[in-house]
């Protein structure tokens, strides 16, 4: 058995579970802890704490898992024991930026996204060259958020990363649930905080949890993908607030 502590940086919507991954606190990267089921999925009854609490964004956890199994378009892949999560706290505001500062800079400044310019990955060309990683943390440019509906209401971030354009599919619930109160349109940053009266946010501090998804066939497409996801939606100043307050209670 291992085990390892990580930051929890996402938690998002997959196959009527959860798909959760975090930074390890020791600073040796990403993990995604996955369970026996059909791709990994994680129940409530695989991740809820032992304080009863589903995992938040931030959160420090400790989990014990059996062993690694990367897969070709996940490496961080590792399987979980049926021991209880515990929670550890929350991080403080200089233990997260001497975590996380290097990732983002590396990710931000790359000229690729996850491996290329494209908003998915063949998942035959995958299975030939396993990507080495299928998370990073960015910090987007020009940043927009397209709400659509077309038979079902769709969420999306445009942005830019090194002058490349994307425009990715988001997961991330708590984001979701925020933008289900707006009607369709796209909106810059700073008009969605303005009509959600989101406090203590500023438009220009967004950072990305960008994630490959399992591959998927869309409709009538015989070959399969792996789409980049935002699978969380992080506000870098409205974070440092939030744990400054978390922090002095303590």
């Amino acid at each position: 058995m291992t085990t390892f502590d990580i930051i929890c940086l996402a938690n998002s919507f997959k196959h009527g579970g959860r798909c959760l991954a975090g930074f390890k606190t020791d600073g040796s990267g990403w993990i995604r802890p996955v369970s026996n089921k059909p791709e990994g999925t994680l129940f409530t009854e695989h991740c809820t704490l032992n304080n009863q609490q589903i995992p938040r964004l931030f959160d420090i956890i400790r989990i014990n898992y059996i062993k690694s199994i990367p897969e070709p378009h996940h490496p961080e892949n590792w399987l979980i024991t049926n021991q209880k999560w515990q929670f550890m706290g929350l991080p403080t505001v200089d233990q997260l930026n001497h975590l996380l500062k290097t990732e983002v800079n590396q990710a931000s400044n790359s000229s690729t996204l996850l491996g290329n310019k494209d908003d998915r990955i063949n998942w035959n060309f995958l299975q030939e060259n396993p990507t080495q990683k299928s998370l990073c943390l960015i910090r987007p440019h020009n940043l927009y958020w397209q709400i659509e509906t077309y038979k079902t209401r769709k969420y999306r971030a445009r942005f830019e990363l090194k002058n490349v354009h994307y425009n990715l599919g988001i997961t991330d619930p708590n984001w979701i649930y925020l933008l289900e109160l707006l009607p369709d349109g796209i909106y810059t940053s700073y008009t969605l905080i303005e009509k959600l009266n989101l406090v203590n946010f500023d438009p220009n501090k967004f950072l990305l949890t960008i994630s490959l998804s399992e591959p998927f066939s869309a409709k009538n497409d015989q070959h399969f993908f792996c789409y980049k996801l935002v699978a969380s939606v992080i506000n870098s100043q409205y974070i440092k607030t939030f744990l400054t307050s978390q922090n002095k209670n303590r």
